[in-house]
């Protein structure tokens, strides 16, 4: 039935592919239709006062002397970088920072030191550590 099948579609395909391939090609150049050129723009000349330009002249820096705010804001300092931080931002980033590095407190608790004492005779509960077969010490994780 499968070699049946295989036959069936391998011939059909082919039969639609000899088809197909013999209808001539219709595509030929088409003549240009010249469309009238219709235009709302209206040009006009811009030119700046001589004014505007001596102004322009005095602001020196970027955006022509614009620093974002008229007056300093509390709690800002400027840095070297050219942006404004808070104060704040900077010590809840250092004690989140801390917290995030440091590591995880141990509860020490007596079952723990107890499963970790009795599954590893060179269990350490100083510093909650074992010496496994390799010899190099290792922390004890127990399901308390």
């Amino acid at each position: 039935m499968h070699i049946v099948t295989k036959f069936l579609t391998a011939s059909s395909l082919a039969v639609a592919l000899g088809l197909t391939s013999l209808v001539p090609a219709t595509a030929a150049p088409l003549p240009m239709v010249k469309s009238p050129q219709v235009s709302d723009v209206e040009h006009v000349q811009y030119r700046r006062d001589m004014r505007e330009r001596r102004e322009m002249r005095d602001r020196r820096g970027w955006h022509q002397g614009h620093r974002g705010y008229r007056d300093r804001r509390p709690g800002y300092r400027r840095h070297s970088d050219g942006f404004w931080y808070p104060l704040a931002a900077f010590g809840a980033g250092a004690i989140i920072g801390g917290a995030v590095t440091s590591r995880p407190a141990r509860a020490g608790t007596r079952a723990h030191v107890q499963w970790c004492a009795d599954r590893y005779r060179s269990y350490r509960a100083s510093d909650n550590s074992y010496v496994p077969r390799a010899g190099v010490r290792a922390q004890c994780n127990s399901p308390y």
